[in-house]
């Protein structure tokens, strides 16, 4: 049953939120009015009726612009792991490994070097030119005293390994060993096969290469002076990749190769990202404005649902307020005065449509003069209804009403970007609501991030509003 209490917030911490923005002075009266369903009768005359095929208040709706799990949704993009059942060459994810050896190299400039320079080397035709430099210039000195050393394997990016990785699992390729990705020091950069390992041998160990062995005998890790592990900075590569070009399906950039980062690679473009790698930081975000002053006068909009889709709406205003005046979707509902009671409320009998629908109060003095317009935004539906309240100047709280039980956290993106809580201060917020200046004002695109008590993306909303 949703009622009051289950919008994941008390009314003590709706209030607790609002003392964040000024102190208030309540006043009103309850005004009931039935407005029902599309295709209901029985409506108050003085009501416009709902035409068929517009939302439960009397107007057409605003529906979600997009609502699915964000990552069934990247499935339809389909790269790398489309690549698994055909082709047996890492050459396929040349564009997307050029990016990431890029990122690495704004990671830690430097510390990466070409070698396909060196007259003393033939590189094979899937063999990326690139070594850690301190294993590169090992590599020129160990075929300084003359002959051709024929490399059929260098750096690895995590595309590759990928690849290489499924191909051993499918028993395809001809691929008889293979490191899971995120773990083999091709990665970092510090490995390389040699096919004619015998002939190397010697002049590889003494520039500090060491020989794997009988198990995989082409294979020399360079652990000489200067060699430094690299497999995480290369799985933290591809995860700055990923975030910077799907701002709303943020993963965990923390280095470490997991099911988050396994499944975005697999979801991967071969040719690269439309934004590649970036060695100059984002911008930051601005900090907010100040909240307002303690004695700015100022105003706040609350609402709940019973199960039967019956809206509850009140407003928490200074003393100058005489009158605040409810519309939905651009049509009038009803009328709350000061003289008559607490807190301008308003109660609406509509239903659940699961569409999002505007609601504004404006609230006049005593002469009928505007002091401010309150704008909101709720979605009809009886549970994980999304919810943008208006608390005060350019401030409004973003938050889920009737979550349900499995609902651990929730995340805001405005245009993209993930918005802090002012309560909180964290964007990933288990109050399961965000309170944020919104500035500069105008038409922005929200994306609801609802994650389960595990941090499990669940699902994913996304729609515009215009603020104002």
């Amino acid at each position: 049953m949703r009622v009051a209490e289950s919008t994941g917030k008390s009314p003590s911490s709706f209030l607790s939120a609002l003392s964040l923005l000024a102190p208030w002075a309540l006043a009103a009266l309850v005004v009931p009015i039935a407005l029902g369903c599309a295709g209901s009768a029985g409506m108050d005359a003085g009501v416009p009726p709902t035409d068929a095929g517009t939302g439960c208040f009397g107007a057409p709706a605003m529906g979600l612009s997009d609502r699915s799990d964000a990552v069934g949704a990247a499935r339809q993009a389909l790269t790398i792991d489309s690549l698994v059942a055909s082709g047996c060459t890492t050459t396929v994810v040349s564009g997307l490994s050029e990016q990431l050896i890029g990122e690495l190299e704004c990671l830690m400039p430097g510390q990466m070097a070409r070698i396909d320079g060196d007259p003393g080397l033939a590189l094979g035709s899937a063999v990326f030119p690139w070594l850690q430099r301190p294993a590169a210039e090992a590599l020129i000195r160990a075929t300084a005293g003359g002959g051709t050393l024929r490399l059929n394997s260098g750096l690895r990016t995590l595309p590759q390994q990928y690849l290489l990785y499924r191909w051993y699992q499918a028993g395809r390729c001809g691929i008889s060993l293979a490191a899971t990705p995120g773990t083999s020091n091709h990665e970092s950069g510090v490995a390389i096969d040699v096919s004619d390992y015998a002939t190397w041998q010697g002049r590889l160990e003494a520039e500090g290469f060491a020989w794997f062995g009988a198990g995989d005998a082409v294979h020399f890790d360079y652990r000489g002076a200067g060699a430094t592990d690299l497999r995480g900075l290369s799985v933290l590569a591809f995860q700055r990749l990923w975030n910077r070009n799907h701002p709303d399906d943020l993963i965990d950039d923390d280095g470490l190769y997991g099911p988050q980062t396994e499944s975005r690679l697999a979801l991967s473009p071969a040719e690269g990202f439309l934004m590649g790698a970036t060695c100059t930081p984002p911008d930051p975000m601005p900090d907010p404005d100040p909240m307002p002053d303690p004695t700015e006068p100022t105003l706040g909009l609350e609402w709940s649902a019973d199960r039967d889709g019956v809206y509850t709406f009140t407003t928490l205003a200074t003393d100058e307020v005489e009158r605040v005046l409810y519309s939905i979707d651009g049509v009038a509902v009803g009328t709350a005065a000061k003289a008559d009671g607490v807190d301008f409320t308003v109660t609406i009998a509509g239903c659940f449509d699961d569409s999002i629908h505007e609601i504004t109060a404006r609230a006049v003095d005593i002469e009928g003069n505007l002091i401010g317009d309150l704008v909101g935004w709720f979605e009809a539906q009886e549970s994980n209804a999304l919810a943008v309240r208006p608390l005060g100047p350019g401030t409004w709280e973003f938050g889920l009403d009737g979550p349900s039980a499995d609902t651990g956290a929730i995340l805001i993106l405005v245009d993209g970007f993930p918005v802090t809580d002012l309560v909180s201060d964290t964007s990933r917020s288990t109050r399961l609501a965000v309170l944020s200046r919104v500035d500069p004002l105008g038409t922005r695109e929200i994306t609801l991030r609802r994650y389960d008590g595990a941090d499990t993306l669940t699902d994913t909303q996304s729609f515009t509003i215009t603020f104002r």
